[in-house]
């Protein structure tokens, strides 16, 4: 109990002691005082990041920063100052590069115990005992708060030299004139203006530059999911780590949302091998994850670039061709970035025309819902997955492998979706006026990753089922599990509450991604389907029936049902059969069939 009281009463007199004065200095003299007091030190000291002026600052690794003896009580040893101790100079370096808390016993019998303030500097005790652990770690949150008083302290030492400057002023308005007010690079418009008195510059003087778009990846399902101000901490912290690539040659720049530009100025000798480093030091730069507040995201990006004059003596259309190429980076899936070509444009017409194909194809009918049945081990039919299908008015019946990637992309899945939910409870209900055997139990439809983070989406499979009055266990949703790992907290929280309205989930394409029973375990869905690609050959294959009977297991465990897809023939069907699925789906049974083939299976 005395403890308690002392670590509560440490605590509490140590936070009253931060932020009574502005100076940084003064604030933190007071707060060294009272750990030299409070836990009979016999010595006490602070180092500060400071930036390339010698001036206390944010650490920002990439910039240079490095940190400096501050202060120290008492302030000398012996007559000599600290800042010359060899012993607490090694110390506080090995503590600046592990960044995380150490303790060391000297020579002399004396413990040296050191502590991180976070982004701002290292604190150092010297005691005749080592310090507690309870002690230790009753002083984290204090050097939380610490490190906020460091902030303002720098920020208003910053102010006041403004506000006595009326030329610092001018260059404050000035600077947010060119910069992004979020991340600090130059905006939009200034790089318009860079862009322009460099291609100026590249027509008289016959150089040669180059215009790089960035952009991340997965970045708007993190913004959508853990809102804006997890979003915007992840741009901050790329956007500094991109500062580190510029210099007089090239300039960085926030395009809008999550997309960069870097403009190369005076390129010489291989262009394409200055470019391809370039890229490769980005990508370096996105190899540590984004770690905000508790939650770590791993990022890559789409890179795409055009060179100047070469390809376009314009502001907009060099732009243009940077972002085409960029998407088409996006769309290979690479990080080694693209260069524009004038393919790239006709290309975008043709999918741009193809996305209004499909938007009069939804409009008049075209789409249609093709109803795979899947049997148990019995032969008896106990559901059906629906399948989208579409007969183009031109080139005839189109690849879902083709369209749906498209409609993903122009956000046309939506309302390709919501057509699949309600033609599909529209089926449901025909199939509900049948003679339907008692082994039937729901047809399932697949769910993109747009539509799954969409606020409204539960409320929209809620009002299909009503509207068509069908019981809620007709209708399963089927989720890759990539998708479902990709919003795991959200995902289990919209499985469990679709559950307690009776509507079951599936996880599809199981074993291609993460498969991973950590995450498993936690989602409460109903079937895991096991990959076309681990059954095709599976009574060949001991790789695929290994990792078959592994996900056998580990949906038997979980009390979950196991489906196999792409049951072809007959061995495939007996080798399933002992390593015990009992659930089937495939062209050995049945292929897609339009809803009137599909419900003369029940006649």
């Amino acid at each position: 109990m005395n403890k308690a009281l002392f670590l509560i009463s440490l605590q509490h007199e140590l936070a009253m002691a931060i932020g009574n004065k502005l100076d940084l200095k003064a604030m933190l003299k007071v707060f060294l005082k009272v750990c030299f007091n409070r836990l009979d030190l016999t010595s006490a000291h602070i180092y500060v990041y400071c930036d390339q002026s010698g001036m206390p600052s944010k650490s920002l690794p990439l910039k240079g920063t490095s940190y400096k003896h501050f202060l120290s009580i008492p302030k000398n040893k012996r007559g000599q100052s600290w800042s010359k101790s060899t012993i607490l100079t090694n110390f506080a370096r090995q503590l600046n590069s592990r960044q995380k808390n150490i303790s060391f016993r000297c020579d002399n019998g004396q413990y040296l115990s050191g502590f991180i303030i976070p982004e701002y500097g290292l604190l150092t005790f010297e005691t005749h005992y080592e310090l507690a652990e309870e002690v230790q770690k009753a002083l984290q949150p204090i050097l939380q708060k610490l490190a906020t008083s460091c902030y303002t302290s720098i920020v208003h030492a910053s102010l006041v030299k403004e506000v006595h400057s009326r030329q610092l002023i001018e260059e404050k308005v000035a600077f947010q004139a060119q910069h992004d007010g979020l991340t600090g690079l130059f905006n939009r418009q200034h790089i318009n203006l860079l862009l322009g008195n460099a291609l100026e510059d590249a027509r008289t003087y016959e150089k040669t530059g180059s215009v790089v778009f960035v952009d991340l990846n997965r970045f708007k399902p993190i913004n959508d999911a853990m809102g804006h101000t997890v979003g915007d901490k992840i741009l901050l912290t790329l956007a500094h780590r991109l500062q580190a690539l510029s210099n007089e040659n090239i300039d960085i720049g926030r395009f809008g949302g999550d997309q960069f530009i870097i403009l190369l100025k005076n390129l010489k000798g291989d262009y394409q091998t200055t470019i391809d480093q370039l890229i490769a030091q980005i990508n370096q730069l996105l190899v540590a994850p984004f770690i905000i507040d508790t939650n770590s995201y791993k990022l890559t990006c789409s890179i795409g670039y055009a060179f100047f004059p070469l390809q376009s003596s314009t502001v907009t259309n060099l732009i243009k061709f940077a972002d085409i190429a960029m998407y088409e980076a996006k769309r290979a899936k690479t990080q080694q970035g693209k260069q524009y070509q004038r393919a790239m444009s006709d290309k975008i017409k043709k999918r741009l025309a193809y996305i209004d194909d499909m938007k009069q194809g939804l409009e008049q009918g075209d789409f249609k819902l093709y109803y795979q049945a899947q049997y148990n081990h019995y032969g008896d039919i106990i559901g059906a997955e629906a399948l989208l299908r579409w007969q183009h008015p031109i080139h005839g019946k189109e690849s879902p492998a083709l369209y749906i990637p498209i409609a993903e992309e122009s956000d046309l899945i939506l309302s390709i979706g919501q057509w699949v939910l309600e033609q599909a409870c529209r089926d449901i209900k025909k199939l509900e006026q049948l003679s339907l055997p008692k082994s039937f139990n729901k047809i399932a439809i697949n769910i993109s990753a747009k539509q799954l983070i969409q606020h409204d989406f539960q409320v929209s499979v809620l009002e299909a089922i009503t509207q068509n009055d069908i019981p809620a266990n007709r209708l399963a949703l089927e989720l890759t599990e990539n998708l479902l790992v990709e919003n795991i907290e959200d995902s289990i929280k919209l499985i469990a509450s679709l559950k307690e309205n009776e509507i079951d989930c599936a996880i599809d394409d199981f074993g291609t991604g993460y498969s991973s029973l950590t995450y498993l375990k936690r989602i409460p869905a109903s079937v895991l389907k096991i990959d076309r690609s681990f059954v095709t050959n599976i009574a060949q294959s001991s790789e695929s029936a290994a990792i078959a009977s592994m996900i056998i297991s580990l949906g038997k465990t979980l009390n979950m049902d196991i489906l196999a897809e792409g049951v072809e023939t007959q061995e495939e069907l007996n080798c399933l059969k002992e390593l015990g699925c009992f659930h089937y789906q495939g062209f050995y049974f049945s292929g897609p069939l339009p809803f009137e083939q599909f419900s003369q299976l029940f006649k």
